[in-house]
């Protein structure tokens, strides 16, 4: 184990949702080697679950064998993912099309001062430290530039009926433009990976509220409820990673 026991705690939980016929998210947790992933399958595309399938797959087998520094590693191992979907869709034209965002948290070792996300397209990842929220990754759409520049405010960007459009994700072309970047971290620091079912129907006001009042074992429950309750019309996919200080041994909880 590449963490002693206590320095990480997490949980994790997928649901449908509420009008999907199947969940095209997928997500990793591979706590002895702090690697936590999320994919979201491309709505609209064929095959959306098979693509954030063999993306979580990728990352879980071959990440740790591979070489180099930890953010050459993840680079490396999100373009081979890539390929791995290519060459899946050459073998099966049915899957011609499936494409998934990829968000990875990746701490590799024991010093839990940092870690190393790798990302491309509209999944997230959240750090809640001291009662606030902020985003770590920049969604990869046209939208969430326009945010950046002030045009316009989270809240219209949820709303937005372009909201989904995005421009980079894997399994559409052989060029890979991931971000790869350190993140600093704190004991007592907990991190969101989620899909877009999430955050496309609950404002981060919400998620903040959610991480201040829900007992640490009923995160992800609260979570995918809030997002069930405003219609669930996407598949949800949480993560939550707790740097701890408490001492209290890591475990993903058995949730419903």
């Amino acid at each position: 184990m590449l963490m002693e026991t206590g320095q990480i705690r997490c949980q994790a939980q997928s649901d449908r949702g509420l009008v999907r016929a199947n969940n095209e998210d997928n997500y990793l947790v591979q706590e002895e080697s702090g690697l936590f992933v999320v994919c979201d399958g491309l709505g609209g595309h064929a095959a959306g679950e098979i693509a954030s399938q063999i993306a979580a797959d990728t990352m879980a087998t071959r990440l740790q064998s591979s070489e180099g520094d930890p953010p050459d590693r993840l680079r490396d191992v999100i373009v081979e993912a890539n390929r791995q979907i290519l060459q899946d869709q050459h073998l099966n034209p049915e899957h011609l099309g499936m494409g998934t965002t990829l968000s990875a948290l990746w701490i590799p070792s024991s010093d839990t001062s940092q870690g190393w996300i790798g990302h491309i397209g509209d999944s997230r990842i959240y750090r809640f430290r001291n009662q606030q929220l902020n985003q770590l990754t920049d969604d990869h759409s046209p939208l969430f530039r326009l945010y950046k520049q002030g045009t316009i405010d989270k809240e219209a960007l949820r709303h937005h009926p372009q909201k989904n459009l995005i421009e980079r994700s894997l399994g559409l072309s052989v060029a890979v433009n991931s971000d790869i970047f350190l993140v600093e971290l704190q004991p007592g620091d907990q991190l969101l990976l989620c899909t877009d079912g999430l955050t496309d129907y609950v404002s981060d006001g919400q998620i903040a509220e959610i991480f201040s009042k829900a007992p640490w074992d009923q995160l992800c429950q609260h979570f995918v409820k809030h997002a069930l309750a405003a219609g669930g019309f996407d598949n949800i996919t949480v993560i939550i990673v707790e740097v701890s200080h408490r001492g209290v041994p890591g475990q993903i909880p058995t949730l419903p």
